[in-house]
């Protein structure tokens, strides 16, 4: 229902669901039981802003696409033992740790041109050994 939808949009709904509560608690007969929907649709109003962040990060966690790489052995074997260690799948502890290390060093250009040489020296060494 929300995916793709901006947290405005998502807002706008939740807003929507809100007035049709309200709606609904002045069509109901029964005093106890309209108080408890009107209460319910405050409560619901006073975190609206919330729950509608709530699922825009949501929504952003969830669109993913796949990433297939190859690492050696004995790092593989570091991050299953890491992730059974934490009891999360190897792929979560991955992209946890992926982020962390994109958050803390952001800026792609940080790498200095010497840095990028050497990398291109590996690479070509690597590729060398696999023909």
């Amino acid at each position: 229902m929300t995916e793709g939808m901006t947290r405005e949009q998502i807002l706008e709904t939740i807003r929507e669901e809100i007035a049709t509560q309200r709606a609904a608690a002045e069509a109901e007969r029964d005093p106890v039981e309209r108080d408890r929907i009107l209460r319910h649709a405050q409560i619901r109003e006073d975190v609206a802003e919330d729950e509608a962040e709530a699922i825009e990060a949501e929504i952003a966690e969830n669109q993913q696409s796949a990433l297939s790489l190859r690492v050696p052995t004995s790092l593989v074997n570091k991050l299953k033992a890491r992730a059974e260690a934490e009891h999360i799948p190897t792929s979560a502890l991955v992209r946890r740790l992926l982020t962390e290390a994109i958050e803390r060093h952001p800026s792609a250009s940080a790498l200095t041109a010497e840095q990028i040489e050497q990398v291109e020296e590996i690479a070509r060494r690597v590729y060398q050994e696999s023909a």
